[in-house]
């Protein structure tokens, strides 16, 4: 895997306080963008969001100080890019985990501001690669949006000339002071699959308070989250589009120590709350059609 070169894009693309590029652990290229309302970072490799924050606060997004930073690997933390399937293969286990997105080089397509805004748009095509992991042809463009929030938006488009399925996730890690003292609300009443119990079924009574290992598929709502950080005194609400299932993800302890990526008492620090399509509400999308998910998250501390 060949990186472009980081002098050239910040020779191109580059805009004094707004948009930066830098080599990151791993020598992946990482692009910084900044405004008046806060800063974040985003991978070539991955299409990943790396961080954010927001003036004033620390950072909203989690990133394991584990993660390794190796071609063929996923980062741990941030906002990975879950594509063209969620979890395992469903017909071979020995393809990548939550599909090939998220371990690609992905192509800058372009960067934009305005005394308000700065964004940044990043695309991965089919290649002989993908075709071999996967038989579609596609496209796909994740934008990058920074204002008074952090919004991520996800489009595929299918350059095929038959359907195809797929599911997808905005895999969001949030940083919390403390996950016992951490509660989600906005998926009361919603049904889910818990992949703790092999996907037994059941449905949210009251808001999410995380107590042992969590990993849950929410489907059938597009309801906006809040995490609501008692610690910290912060608040985080997580609004999406275009999507239909929300993960709500911890690993919880005797996860954490088998997780290479990961360390062992991280998780009493992050909590995923992931936008989604998945499960019950994978995408059929036609020839030519596309399809967007977004995520709009923004943070606000507590008087």
């Amino acid at each position: 895997m060949e990186f472009p070169d980081v002098a050239k894009l910040n020779s191109y693309y580059g805009t004094p306080e707004k948009i930066a590029f830098r080599e990151g652990p791993g020598g992946f290229p990482v692009i910084a963008l900044a405004n008046g309302s806060g800063a974040c970072e985003v991978s070539l490799y991955g299409g990943h969001v790396l961080s954010y924050r927001p003036i004033g606060h620390v950072p909203v997004l989690f990133m394991s100080k584990s993660s390794l930073y190796e071609v063929g690997k996923p980062i741990r933390g941030g906002i990975p890019v879950c594509w063209p399937w969620f979890g395992a293969h469903p017909d071979n286990s020995a393809l990548p985990m939550h599909g090939f997105a998220r371990v690609s080089l992905w192509n800058l397509a372009g960067t934009d501001y305005t005394p308000r805004s700065t964004e940044v748009s990043l695309r991965l095509d089919h290649s002989d690669e993908t075709l071999a992991l996967w038989p579609h042809k596609f496209r796909l463009t994740l934008r990058v949006t920074l204002e008074q929030f952090l919004r991520v938006e996800l489009t595929t488009r299918n350059m095929d000339e038959e359907a195809f399925v797929f599911s997808e996730a905005l895999h969001s890690y949030f940083m919390v002071r403390q996950i016992v003292e951490t509660t989600i609300r906005g998926l009361e009443g919603a049904e889910y699959a818990d992949k703790t119990q092999a996907n037994g079924r059941g449905v949210q009574d009251g808001p999410i308070v995380v107590g042992e290992e969590f990993d849950k598929i929410y489907v059938d709502t597009d309801a906006e989250c809040v995490v609501e950080d008692a610690a910290l005194g912060r608040e985080i609400t997580v609004s999406k589009e275009g999507s239909k299932s929300t993960v709500v993800w911890n690993p919880w302890i005797e996860k954490a120590q088998r997780m290479a990526d990961f360390g062992d008492d991280e998780y009493k620090r992050m909590v995923c709350v992931e936008t989604a399509n998945a499960f019950d509400n994978k995408v059929t999308l036609e020839p030519g059609a596309t399809h967007s998910m977004a995520v709009t998250i923004r943070a606000a501390l507590k008087e």
